[in-house]
């Protein structure tokens, strides 16, 4: 965690100045907040309560509910049920869950690929994880964490444009 903030710090915004040529330090982009997330169409309580089991287990942050505002006659959820949850992590819980991310996860996900939309602009990156157990803190919870869903992690960064955006996950060094 030390040397990815170290990293960040020194040579990403090293590297930054260069190419954009900024005047002010704060205008450099920095990554923001990441968000870990489970959502259900359809969600039974099971799944909801393992899903926040599994946030707590892996983010070590109480992770929050999200209930839905209007009815849905369609799917028979009612205003005010659960549908999933989230956890937002910032500072450094945020760089030690990204550490764990680029460093242990996605180089053991055989199936992992990250596909972003060319010339759209972007502040985000969105990343799903189909196999949940690659999480070290899952691993013994199997009969428990076996229903979930695919696990969403947002990366929000405070780019401008797709260009910086891009630039930025290079210094992040993910192959975009």
């Amino acid at each position: 965690m030390k040397f990815l903030r170290l990293y960040i710090k020194n040579l990403s915004k090293y590297d930054f100045v260069q190419q954009f040529n900024y005047k002010n330090i704060s205008d450099i982009p920095r990554l923001e907040k990441i968000v870990l997330s489970f959502e259900y169409k359809t969600p039974t309580y099971r799944q909801v309560l393992s899903s926040l089991i599994a946030l707590e287990l892996i983010s070590k942050v109480k992770p929050s509910l999200l209930t839905l505002k209007k009815s849905n006659v369609v799917l028979k959820l009612r205003a005010g049920s659960p549908v999933g949850c989230k956890v937002t992590l910032r500072k450094l819980k945020m760089l030690d869950f990204i550490t764990t991310l680029f460093l242990i996860l996605i180089p053991q996900d055989k199936h992992f690929r990250i596909s972003v939309p060319k010339k759209t602009f972007l502040s985000s990156l969105s990343l799903d994880f189909k196999s949940l157990f690659l999480f070290d803190e899952l691993k013994g919870n199997y009969n428990l964490l076996k229903n979930l869903n695919n696990l969403s992690v947002v990366l929000v960064t405070s780019t401008k444009n797709f260009s910086e955006f891009l630039f930025f996950m290079k210094t992040l060094k993910v192959n975009i």
